[in-house]
């Protein structure tokens, strides 16, 4: 492992000294050990598992290239092995590899077909979508906020209430003064940087009681009446304030035609395996019964008296195994 992990690392630093250029050649051997070899084809499907952003970075690394064409090596030795010892023509592993390929040749087969897919032109539908649901293309109105939090931590519930009246009414008789209170008798350690401010206060990362409270202000200065979260009790001054908006069809044409070309791929997508679940069933109803009893509580097949053992189920002796060199 050693020797391997040098020579891969000599490898790569030799490759990124020189520049050298990505093979195009799927089959050209990167590395062999123990009499196995993995070429890029191996690497490439390896990598193919990874989600396409991520793979110029995830190749982009000597340690985890290593490891990757370690761990390559390894499952080939070690297949290799299976296949001298004819693990491979035993019932139950070979039933595996056929499932394994059924997998593989299903997944292909559903990638080929959505590659396939052709997307129509959906500039008149996304018109349509538009003009019968405006009011999904609305930007809600925002609300800028200042807020003084006067917290329980230090302070009796009846406490904090008082103070958070006084300084309530304070804010009203001169909202000038409303920064000047934030700094002087504000809980919130935010202030240093904020200042108190709360930018789009009526989103749902606030409390329901403070978007509430934040909404209700219609002029810039206005000063809220005390209220209360799970943080305390709050004094609020209107700041900024946006009014909902209507977006245009040229604000949204471009998010929207991607949105309904990507449902008119996964309807038809949803259109294929609709049309291969609804062909015919057939199955023996007793046979489909017995699967509920077929196995036993440590999970094996369950053996009937005198019945041969179901194939995976059975013991029989090891074989002698085989030398191979270490």
């Amino acid at each position: 492992m050693f020797l391997l992990r040098s020579c891969i690392a000599g490898a790569l630093l030799l490759t990124l000294a020189t520049g050298s250029a990505a093979s195009t050649d799927p089959d050209k051997v990167v590395v062999t050990r123990g009499g196995v070899s993995v070429t890029f084809r191996d690497v490439d499907n390896f990598v193919a598992r990874v989600p396409k952003e991520q793979r110029a970075n995830f190749i982009d690394s000597p340690s985890r290239i290593r490891d990757l064409l370690s761990n390559l090596l390894l499952t080939k030795q070690l297949a290799a092995q299976a296949r001298s010892e004819h693990l491979d023509q035993r019932p139950e592993i070979s039933a595996q590899l056929r499932a394994s390929e059924d997998e593989v040749l299903a997944r292909a087969r559903m990638a080929d077909y959505m590659v396939g897919i052709k997307v129509p032109d959906l500039s008149k539908l996304v018109a349509e979508q538009y003009a019968a649901h405006k009011d999904l293309y609305k930007v809600p109105a925002s609300f800028d906020v200042k807020h003084i939090l006067v917290g329980t931590d230090k302070r009796s519930d009846e406490e904090a209430k008082a103070l958070a009246d006084k300084l309530r009414a304070q804010a009203a008789a001169d909202p000038k003064k409303f920064d000047a209170l934030v700094d002087e008798f504000s809980d919130d350690p935010s202030k240093v940087e904020n200042h108190g401010l709360m930018t789009d206060a009526t989103d749902k990362k606030y409390a329901q009681d403070f978007r509430d409270a934040a909404s209700s202000l219609t002029r810039v200065g206005e000063i809220s009446p005390v209220i209360h979260t799970t943080y305390g009790y709050h004094v609020l001054q209107l700041v900024a304030k946006k009014p909902e908006r209507q977006q245009s069809l040229a604000e949204v044409r471009e998010a929207l035609t991607k949105s309904m070309q990507e449902q008119y791929v996964a309807d038809q997508r949803r259109e294929l395996i609709t049309q291969l679940t609804n062909e015919k069933v057939e199955a023996d109803p007793a046979t489909l019964d017995s699967l509920r009893d077929r196995y036993d509580e440590a999970g094996d097949v369950k053996v009937a008296d005198g019945a041969p053992a179901a194939p995976g189920n059975a013991n029989p002796a090891p074989p002698a195994p085989a030398k191979h060199p270490r």
